[in-house]
């Protein structure tokens, strides 16, 4: 069969290849392409099956996976088929605008100046974007509607990713739009700071603000995660260690009443603090927030802080890396006779018939 399929590859189009492949090979729920397509509104009605089947929206989806697959050559993935899940937007001014967020969100992994030094690493950044491309989706659909949640039954990509994708994806949701909640309400607060500290405050309108934190906490996790050229990984415990200190600052900030109540935890504190001083707009938002709180100047602040605390703490495992990275390498434990080993062990990336980036260990 897998030789039959090679030899029609050649006959068909990415979309009827893959379409055809799929009917044979059992697809697993897994990360994916997501193209964003416009449609005209009355198309919105229509099947899905119409919908793939319509010369405009083939043609549509035929170009976004050539983008996708120039993609692919510069991070030097090589493969026939690019799975991807069509997104299917109305082509009116306020689905241009979804189409814009959930666009120049899902590209942060690939627009953030970052360089795979290695295969590995070119499959891990493909895979973060399509997490963020899904990631995108979800914010743009939480602020302006405009399509059913896609994280609920129902939605365009609950029955196509992994059951942990889509609890990743809802507590990231959380996070995100309490994050934006936050800037919304305290931007006059925000630029006060800014300006009382002398920082440049370049944005126009909170969404700007929020866009520049999400791409300054990409590349934080990248340069800490595949960046990493030390022969030790940054643990677990380490990376554990630094969401609690955060989660203490902003209860602290919220609340007017420290967690840290020893010597250890003053000390993890100051050390907190200095990185958040030093680091960008993902980062400066918290020390605006404290700031303005511990002055009693916006006390309405309070409740979004309290929503954004709670979210972060559902969903503090997001902030550890899946993999230990060493010189540049991935590593993960495995399970072994129902046990999870104690050490780490290499893991490369590859990728199946049907173009999907799979794991393995060494």
């Amino acid at each position: 069969m897998q030789n039959q399929l090679s030899f029609l590859s050649k006959q068909l189009s990415d979309t009827e290849f893959q379409t055809l492949a799929e009917q044979y090979i059992q697809a697993d729920k897994a990360l994916q392409e997501l193209s964003l397509i416009l449609i005209p509104e009355h198309f919105l009605p229509l099947s899905v099956e119409m919908k793939q089947q319509h010369p405009f929206i083939q043609q549509a989806i035929q170009e976004w996976l050539n983008v996708a697959r120039k993609d692919d050559e510069r991070l030097r993935i090589e493969r026939r088929l690019i799975p991807h899940i069509p997104v299917y937007i109305p082509n009116t001014l306020k689905g241009q605008q979804f189409f814009k967020i959930a666009k120049t969100i899902g590209d942060i992994p690939l627009t953030a100046s970052v360089v795979p030094k290695n295969p590995n690493q070119g499959y891990w950044l493909k895979t973060q974007h399509y997490f963020w491309q899904a990631r995108g989706v979800t914010i743009a659909q939480q602020l302006l509607g405009l399509m059913q949640d896609p994280l609920v039954e129902g939605g365009v990509l609950v029955d196509r990713l992994p059951y942990t994708t889509i609890n990743n994806l809802k507590l990231s949701k959380e996070i995100d739009i309490a994050c934006f909640r936050i800037l919304v309400r305290g931007q006059r607060n925000i630029k006060l700071w800014a300006t009382e500290n002398k920082i440049n405050y370049q944005f126009s309108k909170p969404l700007e603000l929020f866009i520049e934190i999400l791409k300054q906490d990409f590349l934080v996790a990248w340069h800490l995660g595949p960046y990493n050229q030390n022969s030790e990984w940054i643990t677990k415990k380490t990376q554990r260690d630094n969401i609690a200190t955060r989660t203490y600052l902003l209860k602290e900030g919220i609340w007017q009443e420290s967690s840290i109540d020893n010597a250890y935890y003053s000390k993890k504190k100051e050390e907190y603090l200095k990185y958040l001083q030093e680091a960008g707009w993902n980062t400066y938002w918290i020390l605006a927030m404290r700031s303005q709180i511990a002055a009693r100047h916006n006390k309405h602040l309070e409740p979004y802080l309290e929503d954004y605390l709670s979210a972060f703490i559902r969903g503090k495992e997001l902030f550890v890396d899946e993999f230990d990275w060493r010189s540049g390498q991935p590593y993960k434990k495995r399970e072994k006779n129902g046990k999870i080993t104690n050490s780490p062990r290499k893991v490369e990336g590859t990728v199946n018939l049907l173009g999907f980036i799979l794991w393995c260990w060494v």
